[in-house]
């Protein structure tokens, strides 16, 4: 009986799907699929096997410990930020820094639960489509697995991203086309060869469990919102799962309002959230914040089901542009120390430039959850913001002292 075992359901037409064909969407009709835990559950860890997010196994489908894949995700840290948050007008604001995660981004999270099906049920090989994220977070764990991976990117993707891949052996294939275009040919890639799809969209609906890991590490600190940079918004659907299965536990008292926070270059959700209708796709346009530039296009009700997270929880949808995201990341690291990269940022921006449409009472606890190390892309900083070199005398020296404290 499925009920005893873990499986997928289907969020469109409530099909039951086996979990053991590790799939990615619906087989019935294409929709969406949510993890339900069954009855066989993990045994709590010890040792070893408490590694990474597999501390939470009791939460995650049930991997047998030789199969679990792990480079020592989650646990990342959670920052008061007072200075930060002084400069914005919020009380009481804190960062959980996902970007410091062993690829430097959020996505080993998801990738870690996918890449240990991917061993449970014997795939011979996976593949994804990434803007460069998940695909340098995807190479790292298939190195640690010994599986073959497949990397589809968009042409745009920035260099940086695209080294950590290659480095780590993944077969990387650049698409002259948008990150839609890569996400089609991921699934149809996935689906003809019988391969593991990592995309870390909903394609990926084991990483949106993943994700509920971050929600099960800010449980004690009982925030009232969140603020979290999105494009289809596993990351915001994952976490609100945990919080509600906390809730339901009877582990917390509240879930927090979430915010999606999206680049004005492409905000399809904030466009549905705003105008109260469903997701449309998106028209491509060039935005500093490359890792939310998905259009959606293909995959709507991606949005849709994010945006049904959204309404459901009281939350909200706004967008920031490139110049604002570029101050926040300046900001950010000038006042807490915390290198972002642009994508990451978003949610700094929105308290900036967003305030308003955020709701927030006197009070409310804060957490922008930031997503990706600025190591990653340091464009806003660029060449023109470093000093020339002086020579090696302290007479030299002295003039650039003055005044420093």
């Amino acid at each position: 009986m499925a009920g005893e075992r873990d499986h997928m359901v289907c969020t469109a037409c409530g099909a039951v799907t086996p979990i053991e064909s590790v799939p990615s969407t619906c087989p019935q009709c294409d929709g969406i699929l949510d993890l339900v835990l069954g009855e066989a559950r993990n045994a709590a860890p010890e040792g070893p096997e408490s590694a990474g997010i597999w501390r939470f196994a009791e939460h995650l489908p049930f991997c047998r410990p030789e199969h679990r894949i792990t480079l020592g995700e989650g646990h990342s840290p959670l920052l008061a930020a007072p200075r930060l948050g002084a400069a914005l007008g919020v009380e009481d604001l804190w960062i959980k820094n996902d970007s410091l995660q062993p690829s430097g981004s959020f996505k080993d999270r998801a990738v870690a639960i996918a890449t240990s099906l991917a061993r449970e049920y014997g795939r011979e090989a996976m593949v994804l489509s990434s803007s460069g994220n998940a695909g340098a977070s995807s190479a790292a764990y298939a190195a640690r697995a010994g599986l073959p991976l497949f990397v589809l990117v968009p042409k745009t993707a920035p260099p940086a991203k695209l080294r950590q891949i290659v480095v780590a052996g993944a077969r990387l294939v650049t698409v002259d086309g948008q990150t839609h275009d890569c996400c089609r040919l991921a699934k149809e890639a996935a689906e003809t060869m019988g391969w593991v799809n990592l995309t870390t969209t909903y394609h990926n609906p084991y990483g949106v469990d993943g994700y509920a890991t971050i929600a099960y590490e800010l449980a004690d600190l009982a925030p009232d919102v969140l603020l979290l940079p999105i494009s289809s918004g596993p990351l915001l659907g994952g976490m609100m799962k945990g919080f509600e299965r906390l809730k339901a536990l009877g582990r917390i008292d509240k879930i927090p309002r979430p915010v999606a926070v999206q680049t004005a270059a492409c905000a399809p959700i904030v466009k549905a959230y705003e105008e109260g209708g469903a997701v449309e796709p998106w028209t491509h346009r060039p935005t500093i914040a490359s890792a939310l530039n998905d259009t959606l296009a293909g995959y709507e009700r991606d949005g849709d089901y994010t945006l049904s997270f959204i309404r459901k929880h009281d939350g909200a949808a706004v967008a920031v542009d490139d110049e604002a995201i570029v101050e926040a990341v300046r900001l950010t690291a000038s006042t807490e120390g915390v290198v972002l990269e642009p994508s990451a940022a978003v949610p700094i921006a929105a308290l900036k430039h967003a305030r308003d449409a955020l709701r927030l009472s006197p009070g409310d606890r804060v957490v922008a959850v930031t997503t990706g190390h600025g190591l990653k892309d340091l464009s806003t900083v660029g060449d023109a913001a470093l000093p020339d070199a002086i020579s090696p005398s302290f007479v030299n020296l002295r003039p650039l002292l003055n005044g420093s404290t």
